[in-house]
């Protein structure tokens, strides 16, 4: 299964590797100054480590369920727009550098898996009636 689903091992392991960075970085977000303790606060990397692993279990449990890879991708795929949708407002309100751009490409990567598991579905659907 791992050959055929390597994309979402990739995303999981990426997923997995932001969630340990933002819960490294205690003081990685400093806008608004008001929320600075709520969004630095470690749960939101363990969520990116949960969605992650969440990938990878599914893969190395046969990946066939169409329902839990479409719900696991659409999940990744708000969690990685949200963290770079904040990312650019940051940017854009402070000037402050953060990689706004790479979220935005893996944000990309997880929407075309997504379209692609989707399609793939449809057929492999279509060929099984």
């Amino acid at each position: 299964m791992i050959k055929k689903h390597y994309n979402h091992i990739v995303l999981g392991i990426g997923m997995m590797m932001i969630g340990a960075w933002l819960m490294a970085n205690d003081r990685l977000f400093q806008w608004p100054p008001y929320a600075v303790t709520f969004v630095n606060d470690d749960v939101w990397g363990g969520l990116f480590i949960v969605i992650g692993l969440a990938l990878i279990l599914w893969v190395l449990d046969g990946g066939e369920s169409v329902k839990w890879n479409r719900r696991l991708l659409a999940i990744a795929a708000g969690a990685m727009a949200f963290l770079t949708a904040y990312q650019f407002i940051i940017w854009a309100a402070t000037g402050a550098y953060f990689d706004w751009i790479g979220g935005l490409i893996i944000t990309a990567f997880v929407l075309n898996m997504a379209r692609r598991s989707d399609s793939r579905d449809r057929r492999d659907n279509k060929n099984n009636s």
